[in-house]
């Protein structure tokens, strides 16, 4: 008899446990806000933080009286029939096609997976393309015609200070600000023809002639020159790795692209 009240007992405990756990942590208007709700935007925070965010009572509370906002505009939302006008649906209409395609290149990513020999292929290939060759740190100054670069570069041989002209005349508006600068740069993975231009020049000097782009007519200074730094392996395979999954997907996108019927 003691061991079935025992028993009992015991059983009774663990329900009211399960009951007790089940709770919800808000009812809004009859409808319940459950901790796990609570749960999992708590720990979203707090992975997109970085480890800045800490799962504090503050943080929590902070997060529960958003849950019920939300669902207080959500419930006044839907009693004013706002779910059922035209505007509302057509945006539903372009949530769920965004959902789709984002759905689709994770499957093609699942699909066209990019192995660790692979990503260890093409870093060995950087690697070989960065050895041996030259970083410069350069400036730059756009302008919009060959005649205003030769001015500029005429400027230049009186004695003008570069990084002064470029915050003045420069198209590029970042040049207000950091007088040109470009940072550094391999010379091994840039574009040839600018490659070809920043590779006769010293430290300090600047191109003689313009140089043409798309962006309009630019004069190169090099700032710095030193030998290439090769980062490790494991230093760069995480973005490495992104590039080539990204390239997987554009590729099977491409191919679907090139099968449909288009016209």
């Amino acid at each position: 008899m003691r061991i079935r009240h025992t028993v009992t007992a015991l059983t009774f405990a663990l329900a009211t446990a399960g009951i007790a756990q089940a709770a919800p942590v808000a009812v809004v208007n009859g409808t319940a806000i459950q901790q796990n709700e609570l749960d999992s935007a708590v720990s979203a925070i707090v992975r997109s933080g970085g480890g800045r965010i800490k799962d504090t009572p503050e943080l929590r509370n902070e997060v529960k009286q958003q849950l019920i906002n939300r669902q207080v505009i959500l419930q006044e939302s839907a009693r004013r029939g706002l779910d059922k006008t035209p505007q509302f649906k057509e945006r539903m209409d372009a949530v769920r096609d965004d959902l789709l395609q984002q759905a689709l290149i994770d499957d093609l990513a699942k699909q066209n997976p990019v192995s660790d020999a692979q990503v260890r292929a093409e870093y060995d290939k950087l690697k070989s393309a960065l050895s041996g060759q030259k970083e410069v740190q350069a400036r730059q100054i756009i302008v919009g015609s060959e005649a205003e670069a030769n001015a500029v570069i005429a400027q230049l041989k009186k004695g003008g200070n570069f990084e002064a002209i470029a915050k003045q005349k420069s198209k590029d508006p970042a040049a207000k600000q950091n007088g040109g600068d470009m940072g550094w740069g391999n010379l091994g993975v840039m574009a040839k023809p600018l490659a070809d231009t920043l590779k006769p020049l010293g430290k300090g000097q600047y191109t003689q002639q313009p140089f043409k782009s798309d962006l309009g007519w630019h004069i190169f200074k090099v700032e710095n020159v030193r030998d290439a730094k090769v980062p490790q392996f494991d230093e760069v395979k995480p973005q490495l790795s992104r590039q080539m999954q990204g390239a997987a997907v554009e590729k099977a996108l491409n191919d679907l692209r090139g099968k449909a019927k288009i016209q």
